[in-house]
């Protein structure tokens, strides 16, 4: 795009919307000229569209359901950044779901239940103080202490957010 010629009556390049000098028959044919324009634009978005949507349904009747996200995370990992921030996301989440990320599970061994871990994130939740009936006292005590660890946390982090102003008082008009 080669650059602007400078105005000559005031010295610098005309910026966007100042065509002060065009009557309104001018302005008129450009709003007239980039409307076609930008309708053979819309055209070719609106087509486009169509045409994914298309592959998309095609996709979904040849591989099932789950196609299309499969297409979109193929996507996604031909950008690294991209698909390790997606990883990194879902490791955080299932962490923070209990799920242990990164371990073999015992194929017949009963899962160890962290109950002090299921205490803090109801505690994290905002959820009431009740552990399960069918916990032992010893692991109700300890679920009961997580959830407090939790509710710690939870208003620690109420009390970083931003501070809310407080409402002006309001006052009598003076007669």
């Amino acid at each position: 795009m080669g650059r602007r010629k400078k105005d000559k009556t005031s010295g610098t390049l005309p910026t966007s919307g100042q065509n002060s000098t065009l009557n309104d028959d001018e302005k008129r044919a450009l709003t007239l000229y980039h409307k076609r324009k930008y309708e053979a634009a819309d055209a070719l978005v609106e087509k486009a569209k169509a045409d994914r949507t298309a592959i998309a349904d095609l996709a979904k009747s040849d591989l099932g359901k789950g196609a299309l996200a499969d297409i979109k995370d193929m996507i996604l990992a031909d950008n690294p950044k991209k698909m390790k921030a997606v990883l990194e996301r879902a490791q955080r989440l299932a962490r923070w779901a209990g799920l242990k990320v990164g371990t073999q599970p015992q194929l017949f061994e009963a899962a160890q239940v962290d109950h002090h871990e299921d205490g803090k994130t109801a505690g994290m939740m905002g959820d009431k103080c009740e552990p399960s009936t069918s916990l032992s006292h010893e692991a109700s005590q300890t679920w009961i202490n997580g959830w407090h660890e939790g509710q710690t946390i939870l208003m620690g982090a109420f009390k970083k957010k931003r501070p809310v102003d407080a409402p002006e008082p309001v006052r009598e008009a003076a007669e």
